[in-house]
């Protein structure tokens, strides 16, 4: 599967590296050049623009700090909406308030795109060796149909309703959430529920 990441600090790049050590297509993007460099020596292609990053990618998976850096890495004429976001899988995994998840999941599903939010809990190593817990939510009509994607399985996967509003308030979406989710971004667990 051709992944894309944008968003390379700390998690994004360990994320990354793991999806190439996995053996996923990667591509990245990041709004300091320089950090794409250890991942491009890894073997991750380089999009100059996260519309080129999502002309190039199956689904794309963003680690980004806060509600500006969603916005411009989203919006604009150079941002991953202003790509082919039409049928692909948006993954993202940043912490930040639920309204700004809400806001990005109706403008993916307006481009065309699937959003999944999927917060992770974790460190650095745990990303890289693929033992980050995600819990992933999103409408259960907007999961892809399909093969799930390919090993390694995750090691923690939720399904809690909204990722950024789960803390038990909503629950009940698919089990597809946490699967889709948690296996694009490499994370792993000893057993996928359904």
């Amino acid at each position: 599967m051709r992944i894309g990441v944008a968003g390379l600090g700390r998690m994004g790049s360990a994320i990354a590296a793991r999806l190439i050590d996995v053996g996923h297509r990667v591509t990245v993007w990041n709004r300091t050049a320089d950090k794409t460099r250890p991942l491009a020596e890894a073997g991750a292609k380089v999009a100059a623009s996260p519309a080129e990053l999502a002309n190039q990618v199956d689904a794309i998976v963003t680690i980004l700090t806060n509600r500006e850096a969603i916005a411009a890495v989203y919006e604009g004429p150079s941002g991953l909406l202003a790509g082919d976001a039409n049928g692909k899988l948006f993954i993202d995994m940043s912490t930040v308030q639920p309204e700004t998840e809400v806001a990005l999941a109706e403008k993916v599903r307006a481009a065309g795109g699937t959003f999944v939010e999927c917060p992770v809990g974790g460190t650095v190593g745990p990303a890289r060796e693929g033992k980050l817990l995600g819990v992933a939510g999103g409408p259960p009509a907007r999961f892809p149909p399909g093969p799930p994607l390919p090993p390694p399985p995750p090691r923690r996967a939720g399904r809690r309703g909204g990722g950024a509003r789960r803390l038990g308030r909503r629950s009940a979406y698919p089990r597809a959430a946490a699967r889709f989710a948690a296996r694009a971004a490499g994370l792993s667990r000893r057993q996928v529920p359904g």
